[in-house]
Protein backbone atom coordinates (compact mmCIF):
# COMPACT_ATOMS: atom_id res chain seq x y z
CA UNK A 1 0.00 0.00 0.00
CA UNK A 2 1.21 3.36 -1.40
CA UNK A 3 0.03 6.28 0.81
CA UNK A 4 1.02 9.57 0.68
CA UNK A 5 0.15 12.37 3.63
CA UNK A 6 -0.32 15.66 2.03
CA UNK A 7 -2.30 18.72 2.33
CA UNK A 8 -3.06 20.10 -1.76
CA UNK A 9 -5.87 22.58 -2.23
CA UNK A 10 -8.30 21.78 -5.05
CA UNK A 11 -10.27 24.30 -6.84
CA UNK A 12 -13.52 23.08 -7.68
CA UNK A 13 -14.85 23.35 -11.32
CA UNK A 14 -18.25 21.56 -12.00
CA UNK A 15 -20.39 19.23 -10.49
CA UNK A 16 -21.85 16.87 -13.62
CA UNK A 17 -24.53 14.42 -13.32
CA UNK A 18 -23.51 11.62 -15.05
CA UNK A 19 -26.33 9.90 -15.19
CA UNK A 20 -29.32 9.65 -12.68
CA UNK A 21 -28.17 8.66 -9.34
CA UNK A 22 -24.24 9.30 -10.59
CA UNK A 23 -22.06 12.38 -10.21
CA UNK A 24 -18.97 13.51 -11.41
CA UNK A 25 -16.83 16.55 -9.70
CA UNK A 26 -14.55 18.01 -11.39
CA UNK A 27 -11.25 19.88 -9.62
CA UNK A 28 -8.60 22.07 -11.55
CA UNK A 29 -5.22 19.85 -11.77
CA UNK A 30 -3.02 21.42 -8.94
CA UNK A 31 0.55 22.03 -10.20
CA UNK A 32 3.06 19.32 -10.33
CA UNK A 33 0.45 17.08 -8.83
CA UNK A 34 1.10 13.13 -9.86
CA UNK A 35 -1.19 10.42 -9.61
CA UNK A 36 -1.21 6.79 -11.17
CA UNK A 37 -4.65 5.38 -12.82
CA UNK A 38 -6.10 3.49 -10.18
CA UNK A 39 -5.31 5.87 -7.47
CA UNK A 40 -7.63 7.32 -4.65
CA UNK A 41 -7.69 10.52 -2.88
CA UNK A 42 -9.16 11.72 0.35
CA UNK A 43 -10.89 14.84 -0.02
CA UNK A 44 -11.48 17.50 3.41
CA UNK A 45 -13.70 20.75 3.12
CA UNK A 46 -11.95 23.81 4.79
CA UNK A 47 -13.39 24.35 8.23
CA UNK A 48 -16.06 22.13 7.82
CA UNK A 49 -16.32 18.77 9.65
CA UNK A 50 -18.93 16.88 7.70
CA UNK A 51 -19.84 13.31 8.77
CA UNK A 52 -19.37 10.21 5.99
CA UNK A 53 -16.82 8.24 4.02
CA UNK A 54 -13.70 11.04 2.13
CA UNK A 55 -12.64 8.57 0.61
CA UNK A 56 -12.87 8.63 -3.49
CA UNK A 57 -11.07 7.01 -6.30
CA UNK A 58 -10.00 9.10 -9.43
CA UNK A 59 -11.81 8.73 -12.27
CA UNK A 60 -10.04 10.60 -14.40
CA UNK A 61 -6.99 9.54 -16.43
CA UNK A 62 -3.54 10.59 -15.49
CA UNK A 63 -3.23 12.00 -19.54
CA UNK A 64 -6.47 14.08 -18.66
CA UNK A 65 -6.14 18.53 -17.42
CA UNK A 66 -8.97 17.39 -14.50
CA UNK A 67 -8.88 15.66 -11.15
CA UNK A 68 -12.51 14.43 -11.56
CA UNK A 69 -14.35 11.88 -9.00
CA UNK A 70 -17.04 10.32 -9.85
CA UNK A 71 -19.82 8.48 -7.04
CA UNK A 72 -23.00 7.59 -6.10
CA UNK A 73 -25.46 9.47 -4.86
CA UNK A 74 -25.20 9.33 -1.04
CA UNK A 75 -27.42 11.23 2.11
CA UNK A 76 -24.39 11.60 3.78
CA UNK A 77 -23.17 15.54 5.30
CA UNK A 78 -19.59 14.33 2.57
CA UNK A 79 -22.07 13.44 -0.14
CA UNK A 80 -24.37 16.32 -0.25
CA UNK A 81 -21.94 18.82 0.20
CA UNK A 82 -19.83 17.06 -2.86
CA UNK A 83 -23.11 17.07 -4.95
CA UNK A 84 -24.12 20.70 -4.38
CA UNK A 85 -20.44 22.30 -4.37
CA UNK A 86 -19.26 25.45 -5.46
CA UNK A 87 -16.25 27.04 -7.08
CA UNK A 88 -16.51 29.23 -4.25
CA UNK A 89 -15.73 26.41 -1.49
CA UNK A 90 -12.00 25.17 -0.23
CA UNK A 91 -11.11 21.83 -0.47
CA UNK A 92 -7.99 19.91 -0.13
CA UNK A 93 -6.50 16.57 -0.59
CA UNK A 94 -5.16 15.32 2.68
CA UNK A 95 -3.66 12.16 1.71
CA UNK A 96 -3.85 9.87 -1.64
CA UNK A 97 -2.52 6.75 -2.84
CA UNK A 98 -3.17 3.10 -3.99
CA UNK A 99 -3.95 0.33 -1.94
CA UNK A 100 -2.85 -3.50 -3.07
CA UNK A 101 -0.81 -2.34 -6.44
CA UNK A 102 -4.29 -1.66 -8.13
CA UNK A 103 -2.47 -0.80 -11.38
CA UNK A 104 -2.13 -1.69 -14.40
CA UNK A 105 1.21 -3.60 -15.41
CA UNK A 106 2.46 -3.22 -18.66
CA UNK A 107 2.91 -6.25 -20.93
CA UNK A 108 0.54 -8.17 -18.68
CA UNK A 109 -3.22 -9.30 -19.78
CA UNK A 110 -5.64 -8.30 -17.07
CA UNK A 111 -9.34 -8.74 -16.03
CA UNK A 112 -11.22 -5.70 -14.73
CA UNK A 113 -14.42 -6.86 -12.75
CA UNK A 114 -16.73 -3.61 -12.09
CA UNK A 115 -19.96 -3.43 -10.12
CA UNK A 116 -21.54 -0.05 -10.29
CA UNK A 117 -19.64 2.84 -9.79
CA UNK A 118 -16.72 0.46 -9.26
CA UNK A 119 -16.19 1.38 -12.78
CA UNK A 120 -14.73 4.34 -11.46
CA UNK A 121 -10.51 3.48 -11.58
CA UNK A 122 -10.79 1.14 -14.84
CA UNK A 123 -12.51 4.75 -16.30
CA UNK A 124 -8.98 6.21 -15.26
CA UNK A 125 -6.96 2.67 -17.02
CA UNK A 126 -8.65 2.80 -19.95
CA UNK A 127 -8.51 6.21 -20.97
CA UNK A 128 -4.64 6.11 -20.18
CA UNK A 129 -5.23 2.71 -22.56
CA UNK A 130 -6.42 4.81 -25.42
CA UNK A 131 -4.72 7.83 -24.95
CA UNK A 132 -1.59 5.72 -24.79
CA UNK A 133 -2.59 4.02 -27.54
CA UNK A 134 -1.31 1.06 -25.34
CA UNK A 135 -1.49 -2.47 -26.73
CA UNK A 136 -2.40 -4.64 -23.28
CA UNK A 137 -4.94 -7.45 -23.54
CA UNK A 138 -7.65 -6.46 -21.38
CA UNK A 139 -10.92 -7.90 -20.37
CA UNK A 140 -13.77 -5.75 -18.82
CA UNK A 141 -16.46 -7.26 -17.09
CA UNK A 142 -19.01 -4.97 -15.68
CA UNK A 143 -22.12 -5.57 -13.68
CA UNK A 144 -24.92 -3.75 -13.00
CA UNK A 145 -28.22 -3.87 -12.03
CA UNK A 146 -29.56 -2.38 -15.61
CA UNK A 147 -28.58 -1.45 -18.67
CA UNK A 148 -27.54 2.03 -17.66
CA UNK A 149 -24.20 1.31 -17.61
CA UNK A 150 -21.87 4.07 -16.46
CA UNK A 151 -19.38 5.73 -19.15
CA UNK A 152 -20.60 3.25 -21.55
CA UNK A 153 -20.47 5.55 -24.69
CA UNK A 154 -16.91 6.40 -23.63
CA UNK A 155 -16.20 2.71 -22.70
CA UNK A 156 -17.61 1.27 -26.13
CA UNK A 157 -15.18 4.12 -28.14
CA UNK A 158 -12.01 3.39 -26.44
CA UNK A 159 -12.73 -0.20 -26.78
CA UNK A 160 -13.37 -0.11 -30.91
CA UNK A 161 -9.98 2.05 -30.94
CA UNK A 162 -7.99 -0.66 -28.85
CA UNK A 163 -8.05 -4.43 -30.29
CA UNK A 164 -6.64 -5.60 -27.34
CA UNK A 165 -9.21 -4.46 -25.59
CA UNK A 166 -12.76 -6.34 -25.16
CA UNK A 167 -15.86 -4.72 -22.60
CA UNK A 168 -18.67 -7.52 -21.26
CA UNK A 169 -21.65 -5.51 -20.17
CA UNK A 170 -23.74 -8.30 -17.48
CA UNK A 171 -27.20 -6.45 -16.01
CA UNK A 172 -27.92 -7.99 -13.47
CA UNK A 173 -31.37 -7.69 -12.33
CA UNK A 174 -32.84 -10.28 -13.80
CA UNK A 175 -30.46 -12.94 -13.31
CA UNK A 176 -29.67 -15.27 -10.47
CA UNK A 177 -26.42 -15.39 -8.88
CA UNK A 178 -25.20 -18.48 -10.37
CA UNK A 179 -26.12 -17.93 -13.68
CA UNK A 180 -24.30 -14.10 -13.53
CA UNK A 181 -21.11 -16.42 -12.48
CA UNK A 182 -21.65 -18.60 -15.09
CA UNK A 183 -21.70 -15.23 -17.08
CA UNK A 184 -18.43 -14.13 -15.68
CA UNK A 185 -16.56 -16.81 -15.82
CA UNK A 186 -17.09 -17.34 -19.50
CA UNK A 187 -15.31 -13.93 -20.25
CA UNK A 188 -11.99 -15.78 -18.26
CA UNK A 189 -9.61 -16.90 -20.71
CA UNK A 190 -6.99 -18.18 -18.45
CA UNK A 191 -6.44 -18.26 -14.57
CA UNK A 192 -2.98 -16.83 -15.08
CA UNK A 193 -3.33 -13.23 -15.61
CA UNK A 194 -3.90 -10.42 -13.04
CA UNK A 195 -7.55 -9.34 -12.22
CA UNK A 196 -8.99 -6.72 -10.90
CA UNK A 197 -12.46 -6.32 -9.09
CA UNK A 198 -13.90 -2.86 -7.82
CA UNK A 199 -17.28 -1.76 -6.10
CA UNK A 200 -19.77 -2.41 -3.17
CA UNK A 201 -18.21 -4.75 -0.48
CA UNK A 202 -20.05 -7.44 -1.24
CA UNK A 203 -19.60 -7.43 -4.89
CA UNK A 204 -15.92 -7.39 -4.29
CA UNK A 205 -16.05 -10.32 -1.98
CA UNK A 206 -18.20 -12.85 -3.57
CA UNK A 207 -16.39 -12.21 -7.02
CA UNK A 208 -12.50 -12.96 -5.14
CA UNK A 209 -13.75 -16.06 -3.58
CA UNK A 210 -15.64 -16.96 -7.38
CA UNK A 211 -12.25 -16.37 -8.58
CA UNK A 212 -10.49 -18.18 -5.68
CA UNK A 213 -12.56 -21.18 -5.88
CA UNK A 214 -11.87 -21.14 -10.12
CA UNK A 215 -7.81 -21.54 -9.70
CA UNK A 216 -7.48 -18.18 -9.61
CA UNK A 217 -4.44 -17.79 -7.21
CA UNK A 218 -4.53 -14.62 -4.52
CA UNK A 219 -1.47 -13.30 -5.48
CA UNK A 220 -3.15 -12.38 -8.71
CA UNK A 221 -6.06 -10.31 -7.29
CA UNK A 222 -6.49 -6.99 -6.53
CA UNK A 223 -9.57 -5.28 -5.33
CA UNK A 224 -10.67 -2.06 -4.81
CA UNK A 225 -14.09 -2.34 -1.93
CA UNK A 226 -16.38 1.03 -2.54
CA UNK A 227 -18.10 1.53 0.92
CA UNK A 228 -21.86 2.80 0.72
CA UNK A 229 -22.42 6.44 2.50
Amino acid sequence: MVTKNQHIPLSPIQVVIDQPGYFSVYFERPRGFVFEAGDWIDLQFVNRDLKGGITYSISSSPTEPEIRISFREGVSEFKQALQTITSSDEVYISQYGNDYDFRLHAHQSSVLIAGGIGIAPFRSMLKQLYDDKNNNRVTVVYLNQTEQFLFRDELDTWAIALPNVSIRYIPTREINRKKREKLLLSYIKTQHQNFYISGPPSMVESNEHLLIDNGVQIRDIRIDSFGGY
